[in-house]
């Protein structure tokens, strides 16, 4: 008995500590959505500032306005398709019954992206065009497979006996199927319902794809709203989804427990036991029409202005995530009367892929200088008329004629920047001469570097005395061991973020974009930048316009918009990156030209270098990469 009951103990410890681990980091997330402070770290009182700020976001307003109108018609399109399809499959025999069991799960095995990039493809193809529509067919797609499978393994429970008894009383096929066949997997179409709701809700990558310009889910907001650090906001935002989440769990239960309730008690009556569940379909049936019904509300005035502007100009616009203030975007619409449509993404690699597999879509989108390169070779960006754009003549020389647009014909430089070392002086009050000092075992696992292959192997090259640009793959060999060295002080992998751990004291020394020091600097003095001897990495981020694209013109008036003094300073003072716009200095406040981690000095931007597209030699480099990561 002692052993039976030392048994049970270790049972509940484990299964204590199970859910400690699952449970531990949502409580924190809740606990820090109630956090007076900007920074995760530091507890500085109890406040609902960042709810009220949450509902005033008329963006994250229409997202998770879009989210629920996509997942609920998805789920509800392929659960119907799913039943159906589950129900013939299990009562029928025919050839290539076996293939087709286990193409359902293709969808289900096959990576994200490659779907992602396939359903792009397809609708470019079928001259789709991307948006509401290709959203709710690709997440029907990947989610039908799982309410196919969900609705299967319901009806292998099933007694055929109940069907054959009812047809031998006379009942109709349809009405063996309504009375019979539909109450006694009713739990298993609710639970695929609910498994492809959660599913369409929950995707990124897919939607990522798909999404046409102007029409954001509420997963790509918050993945957009990550890249600059997760804020108190996007805890509130994760707060409500767990409640909503929390909310159909909760639902789905109390369907559950009321038909296990029936059961128990009309134990011999399994006909009006099915006929409940069919009674909480129907019930689940109601809540989403309810919900649906709320969401078109929400969406209607919404949808009335898309109507009335159906004869405006619009633009759509393809740009970095927090890189272009809100009331930028508004003043040019109201001053033009032109519709801007703004989507946005993470990282280049990200837009290369969209703009591959349907860049018409788009009219205008932002680059950076080795991007260009690989995009002008493939044919995926035009020329721009620089009549068209007067005040480029408001970009310093400097940023002209650089190696990816020697004849300017391609690009208009946007902003620009560099990765610094900066140090937490009240950690290490250490001098930081050459990058050779950054394998110093003193800063063993205190480091955070960016995520990104060619900066972190770019200064492996640099403390060698090679360049950024490097393609000798013996001189990459002789990289890759010095960044197996390295690995050891390096404690965190971030670009979106990295002053959240130079500010919080989790990293005492950071490799990092030259704003992030900037913006670390403003709440940890402490904080000091260092430009190392062998020459620093530099990029500039530039306006593209897609081949195809079907708004030239407003897109050019758009470049010119933007280039205005009044307007470049006013993104300047938004987000704090270097501004080639020479004219928009005398606008600036003098502190932040004067901030030696934005703007260097020229002696120290002549020995930086820009990276350029490396051809057939950026597999050596993915090698290298992978290698480091998994190490």
């Amino acid at each position: 008995m002692i052993k039976k009951n030392s048994k049970s103990s270790l049972l509940n410890i484990y299964s204590l500590i199970i859910y400690l681990i699952i449970y531990i980091p949502i409580i924190i997330l809740i606990i820090f959505s109630f956090n007076d402070s900007k920074i995760n770290a530091v507890w500085e009182g109890f406040t609902f500032k960042w709810y009220m700020e949450l509902f005033d976001d008329k963006e994250i307003i229409s997202a998770m306005t879009n989210s629920l109108t996509v997942a609920f018609l998805s789920s509800l399109i392929s659960t119907v398709i799913g039943t159906l399809a589950a129900v013939g499959m299990y009562k029928y025999k025919f050839r290539g019954k076996t293939v087709l069991d286990g193409l359902l799960y293709v969808p289900i095995i096959i990576p994200e992206i490659v779907m992602g990039i396939a359903l792009l493809m397809f609708f470019s193809q079928l001259k789709i065009t991307t948006g509401l529509l290709t959203l709710i067919l690709a997440h029907t797609t990947f989610s039908l497979s799982y309410v196919v499978i969900v609705v299967k393994a319901k009806l292998e429970s099933f007694d055929s006996s109940l069907e054959e008894a009812a047809m031998d009383l006379g009942a109709t096929p349809f009405q063996t199927f309504y009375k019979i066949t539909l109450p006694i997997i009713a739990p298993g179409i609710l639970a695929g319902a609910l498994l492809a709701f959660t599913l369409s809700m929950d995707d990124v990558i897919v939607s990522f794809f798909v999404s046409g310009p102007g029409f954001t889910t509420l997963p790509l907001k918050i993945f957009s709203m990550v890249k600059f650090g997760v804020s108190p906001e996007i805890n509130a935002l994760s707060t409500i989804m767990l409640i909503i989440t929390l909310s159909i769990a909760l639902f789905s239960e109390s369907l559950r427990n009321n038909s296990d309730f029936e059961k128990e008690k009309n134990n011999k009556k399994i006909i009006l036991k099915e006929k409940f569940n069919l009674k909480n379909i129907k019930k689940f049936a109601t809540f989403i029409i309810s919900v649906l019904l709320v969401t078109s509300v929400l969406t209607g005035c919404s949808s009335s202005n898309k109507e009335s502007s159906k004869k405006e100009e619009v633009l759509n616009v393809f740009n970095w995530s927090e890189y272009l203030p809100q009331e930028v975007i508004d003043k040019f619409e109201e001053k033009y009367n032109i519709k801007v449509n703004y989507t946005t993404y993470a990282s280049n690699e990200e837009m290369l892929a969209k703009l591959m597999a349907g860049g018409s879509q788009f009219d205008i989108a932002v680059s950076s200088d080795y991007m260009v390169d690989v995009m002008r070779n493939q044919n995926l960006i035009q020329e721009i008329n620089m009549d068209n754009i007067p005040n480029y003549k408001n970009i310093g020389d400097e940023f002209k004629s650089l190696s990816f647009d020697p004849e300017n014909k391609y690009t208009v430089p946007y902003m620009w920047g560099n990765a610094v070392v900066a140090v937490n002086t009240k950690m290490f009050d250490e001098e930081i001469d050459s990058y050779a000092d950054l394998w110093d075992s003193k800063f063993n696992n205190s480091m955070v570097v960016l995520d990104d292959q060619r900066a972190i192997i770019g200064l492996a090259l640099k403390k060698l005395g090679y360049s950024f640009n490097e393609t000798d793959p013996a001189k990459l060999e002789q990289a890759k061991v010095e960044l197996m060295k390295l690995k050891e002080n390096i404690k965190i992998f971030d670009s979106d973020s990295p002053k959240t751990s130079l500010i919080n004291g989790e990293a005492a020394v950071g490799y990092v974009w030259g704003a992030e020091a900037v913006l670390a600097q403003a709440e940890n003095p402490d904080i000091k930048v260092f430009f190392p001897k062998e020459g620093i990495y530099l990029w500039q981020d530039n306006f593209v316009i897609p081949s195809g694209a079907e708004n030239k013109e407003n897109a050019e008036l758009f470049i010119n918009f933007l280039l205005e003094p009044e307007i470049s300073a006013e993104i300047s003072k938004s987000f704090p990156y270097a501004n080639p716009n020479t004219e928009a200095h005398k606008l600036m406040d003098k502190e932040t030209l004067e901030n030696k981690a934005i703007y260097p000095d020229s002696d120290i931007i002549k020995k930086g270098e820009h990276l350029k597209d490396l051809g057939e030699t950026t597999v050596l480099y993915d090698q290298i990469w992978t290698e480091l990561k998994s190490n």
